[in-house]
């Protein structure tokens, strides 16, 4: 069958109108190469790392200053991506009552700013590269050019492949690359759904 493209959508909301390469380097943890992304064992601090390390690896290499993780925009985008594998839906948007913009769910969250963006996503727990895939039997998966079996997703390699998505897209890529940010958070939910063993619904807030 063809594997649909993962899709992503990006926002930049305001309420009004350098660092050197070296500066903002980070390592990621043993834990985000080896460790496979799963619903019953999510690890959002984990994951929100490893997307923040690929997001900072872009700044560094315009002379951006990085950005800093931070709990409450985590806990917006956590609620968000959460709702939106309740749902299998992907947007800024929202039907659930006081989180139906970015505004409500910064609010909710306790976020203080002047400027704030999102970046949202959906990808899939295995790591199915935007290629086609034969039939499935019991969550083995097959890439159909070679008979390749299909990987499970890394943290590591899920932040990667979502930042590469997202520095795609022009809207994506301007919020990544948004030289008033300071802070970002992002969290991820997963749709257990059947068709592919496991949907994956992400969203990443900025803020100065």
């Amino acid at each position: 069958m063809a594997l649909m493209a993962a899709c992503a959508f990006g926002l930049l909301w305001t309420t009004t109108a350098s660092a050197s390469q070296g500066s903002c380097s980070t390592q990621l943890t043993p834990a985000a190469n080896s460790r496979i992304v799963s619903a019953e064992t999510l690890d959002q601090s984990l994951f929100n790392a490893a997307v923040l390390h690929y997001v900072n690896i872009e700044r560094c290499n315009r002379g951006l200053a990085p950005l800093k993780s931070d709990n409450n925009l985590m806990r917006a985008t956590r609620q968000h991506s959460r709702n939106m594998a309740s749902n299998a839906y992907v947007s800024h948007k929202s039907q659930q009552s006081g989180y139906r913009n970015l505004q409500d769910r910064l609010s909710r969250a306790r976020v203080t700013y002047r400027v704030a963006g999102e970046n949202v996503a959906k990808s899939f727990v295995f790591a199915f590269d935007r290629r086609n895939i034969g039939a499935s039997a019991n969550c083995q998966f097959r890439f159909s050019s070679d008979g390749a079996v299909v990987p499970r997703h890394t943290y590591n390699s899920l932040a990667e492949d979502l930042v590469s998505l997202w520095m795609e897209s022009p809207t994506h890529k301007r919020n990544i690359l948004y030289r008033d940010y300071r802070r970002a958070g992002a969290a991820i939910g997963i749709d257990n759904d059947s068709s592919f063993c496991g949907t994956v619904y992400v969203a990443q807030n900025f803020a100065n």
